[in-house]
């Protein structure tokens, strides 16, 4: 079990990837925008995963991931997307991201990438 925190923009996103992964036996806490990502994390301590869009108003996934990193922090991070753009993907590779996954992301598919980012694959 571990404790992830679920960062995207869209409601539905949040309630059908927060509802596989505690089906998944994960705690799920969930934010509606990179602010609030990172609010939780001040707020409740850093978390053992961290699930990111990148399209998101304000800030978008790559800063949120970028500041995340600006702080030392070795949390893994999983970006779901429906952007596959090369330039992108180098930037995240950069961030050390434990994982890249293209929307529409399938149930298996999300629980594969998270235990894989876990080290529980």
């Amino acid at each position: 079990m571990a404790n992830i925190l679920l960062i995207d923009d869209a409601n539905t996103i949040r309630k059908v990837c927060s509802h596989i992964l505690t089906q998944s036996g994960h705690v799920v806490r969930t934010a509606a925008s990179g602010q609030e990502g990172i609010r939780d994390i001040i707020e409740n301590g850093a978390p053992d995963l961290i699930i990111t869009d990148i399209e998101m108003p304000g800030m978008d996934g790559l800063e949120l991931c970028n500041r995340i990193r600006k702080t030392g922090a070795t949390v893994p991070i999983v970006v779901i997307t429906s952007y596959s753009d090369k330039e992108m993907i180098q930037q995240a590779k950069a961030l050390s991201l434990a994982g890249w996954l293209l929307k529409p992301v399938t149930p298996e598919a999300l629980v594969q990438k998270v235990n894989s980012a876990l080290g529980a694959a």
